[in-house]
């Protein structure tokens, strides 16, 4: 039964872990939100804080009933497991080919920063919130000078523009594909057809692996490249 003492007791220990747990998680969602990533804002502070309730759960059922053989990480390690389907989901998702692994691993290691402020080590799980953040950003930067400059070419797509949905369908796959579908260039070609003009990197072949999914979409008619 909660009671005040127990209020009293692990209230303010609670508090302090969801905030940082909260505030980490909402770091690391913004910098997904940005890039236009389905596991964004919201779902990285959830993560983040679900998995610091889990971890203080049995922490405080340790506390609170003493009983030998009860073991506080047990919970943890089912939140490990269980996170592994929300990263498997936003793998599957992407119509057949492999995307989704670098959100896949952002979910998994914000669930690991949530357990171990829910640990009681706030202030590591802050430290390694901003390591997360600098791999996301600094690593996205360095990767040309890495692997060597893109060369960009340009494509046209000409598909059916039938109400919405062939475009909906379109911006789904330039999404996941960190690409802005708002800033692409869209030409009526007649009453049933659009063209759809942008470019892209033709070096790397990550950057282009979309370019098989645009064939498999159903409205599409035409897909060319122009060095």
């Amino acid at each position: 039964m909660e009671t005040k003492e127990l209020l009293q007791l692990f209230l303010p220990t609670f508090l302090t872990r969801a905030i940082f747990a909260v505030v980490c998680g909402a770091i690391i969602g913004v910098e997904r939100e940005r890039r236009g990533k389905p596991a964004g804002f919201r779902t990285m502070t959830l993560i983040c804080l679900g998995s610091t309730i889990y971890m203080l759960i049995g922490e405080f059922c340790y506390q609170r009933f003493n009983i030998a053989g009860i073991d506080p990480t047990r919970i943890a390690a089912q939140v490990v497991t269980g996170i592994g389907f929300i990263g498997a989901g936003a793998i599957i998702q992407s119509r057949g080919t492999i995307t989704g692994m670098t959100t896949a691993a952002t979910i998994w290691v914000v669930a690991g920063i949530g357990l171990i402020v829910g640990a009681g080590f706030p202030w590591i799980g802050f430290i390694c919130t901003f390591l997360v953040l600098g791999t996301l950003i600094l690593l996205h930067k360095l990767e040309p000078k890495l692997l060597g400059s893109c060369h960009f070419v340009r494509c046209d797509v000409v598909f059916v523009d039938d109400g919405g949905r062939t475009r909906a369908e379109l911006a789904s796959i330039f999404s996941e594909h960190d690409f802005d579908f708002a800033k692409f260039g869209i030409q009526k070609v007649d009453h049933k057809t659009s063209r759809l003009t942008f470019s892209f990197c033709s070096t790397h072949p990550s950057h282009h692996r979309f370019l098989s999914e645009l064939w498999r979409t159903p409205g599409i008619i035409e897909v060319t490249t122009e060095r």
